[in-house]
């Protein structure tokens, strides 16, 4: 199973950090998702960084879009942060899908957390 890394804010931290390293498919976006969950039921903000993910598939995508949504709703940011290049399989599922303007998209973890801070949750808001 790919690593999924969950670092918690402290109080001081605008949000929770889950890092996704590897790569992401059926069998891992379950838990993701129920990361994801949990840390919106507490009502936590949340950033994904998903620098080191080498890929993602159309589950993990949808976890993903689940909690950007849910977040939403909940008046919380939700940011993805992805690397500085657009030739990543990561870029190129947003892209593909057309789904990239529908996250608040950084590519720095500072950033990021001010989008989240300000209850950023698509591209439109994090302008």
């Amino acid at each position: 199973m790919a690593p999924i890394s969950v670092t918690l804010a402290p109080r001081e931290s605008p949000a929770a950090v889950v890092a996704l390293v590897g790569e992401h498919d059926a069998y891992s976006s379950e838990r993701l998702g129920n990361e994801l969950s949990m840390l919106l039921d507490a009502k936590q903000r949340i950033v994904v960084d998903l620098r080191d993910a080498t890929f993602i598939d159309s589950t993990t995508l949808s976890a993903l879009l689940a909690a950007r949504h849910r977040a939403d709703e909940s008046s919380l940011g939700f940011a993805l942060v992805l690397q500085d290049h657009d030739h990543t399989q990561v870029h190129q599922i947003l892209e593909l899908t057309g789904l990239g303007p529908t996250f608040a998209v950084c590519t720095d973890l500072d950033d990021a957390l001010d989008a989240v801070r300000a209850g950023r949750v698509d591209a439109a808001r994090a302008a």
